[in-house]
């Protein structure tokens, strides 16, 4: 299992994407919404002064934990998308279709605002999960 903690709150990709007159999505490389593309390379580089390894080659159980300062987060489902991007971009992995299950949490920690990444080889662990009422 390999963990990785990124500093900060969580960015969305959906929040930076631009379209064309053709109504083609894209995301520019300057301005303010290349923030997004600074975020990716944000994640990349915590990666890397974290993990010294090999390059991971098999299928990986991915678990998101984000940690926001506050309630106001959007729209969760997009999030994955920028912290997959960033993984794929720190060189670890070969593409980003390697990280599924994606499971994701979200959470709120006034103090530390941060993105958790844990990886787990798909061929060592499995995945269950359990749906229980509250008692």
């Amino acid at each position: 299992m390999l963990k990785f903690t990124i500093p900060g709150r969580p960015l969305s990709k959906s929040n930076f994407k631009l379209t064309n007159v053709n109504g083609q999505a894209w995301m520019p490389r300057a301005g303010k919404h290349s923030k997004y593309i600074a975020y990716e390379n944000m994640i990349a580089g915590y990666i890397n002064q974290q993990y010294l390894g090999p390059k991971l080659e098999n299928q990986l159980i991915t678990v998101l934990k984000l940690y926001f300062p506050d309630k106001r987060m959007g729209d969760l489902h997009n999030y994955p998308k920028s912290i997959c991007d960033g993984i794929e971009k720190s060189g670890i992995i070969k593409n980003d279709k390697q990280l599924r299950p994606v499971l994701l949490f979200d959470f709120i920690d006034k103090e530390n605002p941060r993105v958790e990444i844990e990886l787990y080889d798909f061929n060592k662990y499995k995945v269950e999960y359990d749906i229980l009422p509250i008692k």
